[in-house]
């Protein structure tokens, strides 16, 4: 009885621990010595792994990448959610909610008229496209702003917008399938997302609460009780046909009420595993080929995105703000990459619309590589030209 592993199945084993060491390595580095954003080193070191090199093959409708990545993303979302202190929530409210809705509102205006207008693709691909790249990551919005001292108000503010415009981004993107395939009278579609939107946020809410009770109860099981937190509102509300993204946020902001202090660096730890793994696995998915043949399409959305839609949305969600001034907004307008959730959202459009797939790839990948190749490393020289940064970095208390 023979227990020889095939030569190509041990290349690619091979490869995946060279991914995994390369990337753990690489969060080592940056943690200990240079204070730079981490995410575009993932993207970049699973681009040379799997695109570029060929050692890994990825196929972005495999049933581990539709499973594992939106997971990961509800990780990620909820860590967004715990992470914000109630107490700055209350304060910037009135900012926080017009830029998670009046501002996806405005970036996905802009998208859909530049992708029909210009790029003559149909208007319900060119809203679906806006609606998946209109929203901010908080995969990539988290750690740039961890290595800044800006102000407590502004990291409120783009922390909490970026997981709040996830939420927002993902339940139209579901209700728009829903409305689309199923042909649902307008009645339908009004109940779809009622369900969406409040069995998620009860689910979350009530799940996040009770995991932060048994781990008050019990810190001796925070990694137990962190898990359960991070994990179970989203596979639980997905599983009741409900938006697991916004119960894995709200679980998270439920969460912090009552767990216990400890648990804080479990869920940032778990937060930081799911990002190497989710944007490690992006970088093994680029479609090169899809980004070559589409390029003008995929390279002058990106662009738009960046200088006309994303400044458009802080002027419109924020400029009427008086307590914003100008050297903020201006770099809030640059603060605002494209991410894990945009990606996961777009497969999942793609696998809908497979006739489309290709220009929906391009455009969303493209919006990923600019945003966070581009964006992410320089904001801490745009925060410093504009007087931003601070001698000290600012703590932010913690709530509950």
């Amino acid at each position: 009885m023979q227990f020889l592993i095939p030569a190509a199945q041990m290349k690619m084993w091979l490869a995946f621990l060279g991914l995994i060491g390369g990337s753990i390595a690489i969060h080592r580095i940056l943690r200990n010595g240079w204070a730079l954003p981490d995410v575009p080193f993932y993207l970049m070191w699973g681009m040379i792994w799997g695109p570029v090199l060929g050692f890994i093959r990825v196929a972005s409708n495999s049933p581990l990448t539709l499973n594992i990545l939106p997971i990961a993303a509800g990780v990620i979302l909820f860590e967004g959610g715990a992470g914000i202190p109630l107490d700055g929530l209350r304060r910037m409210w009135t900012s926080i909610t017009s830029l998670a809705t009046l501002g996806v509102l405005i970036a996905s205006s802009v998208l859909a008229l530049t992708l029909h207008g210009i790029w003559q693709l149909p208007w319900v691909i060119s809203w679906m496209i806006a609606i998946v790249v209109a929203n901010t990551d908080p995969a990539s919005v988290i750690p740039v702003l961890s290595h800044l001292s800006v102000s407590r108000k502004i990291r409120i503010t783009l922390e909490a917008e970026s997981a709040f415009n996830d939420t927002m981004s993902a339940t139209m993107t579901s209700i728009l399938i829903v409305a689309l395939i199923s042909h649902a009278s307008f009645t339908g579609v009004l109940a779809q997302s009622f369900k969406q939107v409040f069995v998620g946020l009860v689910v979350g809410l009530v799940a996040g609460y009770v995991s932060g009770a048994i781990n008050s109860k019990y810190p001796a099981i925070n990694i137990v009780t962190a898990l359960i937190a991070a994990l179970i509102p989203y596979l639980l509300a997905r599983d009741l046909g409900s938006n697991g993204y916004i119960a894995s946020f709200a679980a998270g902001l439920s969460w912090q009420i009552r767990r216990h202090s400890s648990a804080t660096r479990v869920v940032s730890r778990l937060s930081t595993v799911a990002r190497i793994g989710i944007f490690s696995w992006l970088g093994l998915m680029i479609p090169l080929g899809v980004l070559q043949t589409f390029w003008p399409l995929a390279v002058g959305t990106s662009l738009i995105l960046m200088f006309v839609a994303r400044p458009l949305t802080v002027l419109g969600s924020v400029g009427w703000i008086s307590t914003w001034r100008i050297p903020e907004r201006l770099f809030m307008m640059w603060v605002r990459e494209t991410g894990a959730i945009s990606a996961v959202l777009a497969i999942q459009v793609s696998t809908q619309f497979p006739l489309w797939r290709p220009p929906i790839l391009a455009i969303v990948f493209s919006s990923i590589l600019f945003t966070v190749g581009i964006q992410a490393p320089s904001t801490g020289i745009l925060a410093r030209m504009l007087g931003l940064v601070s001698a000290q970095k600012e703590k932010i208390p913690e709530s509950g």
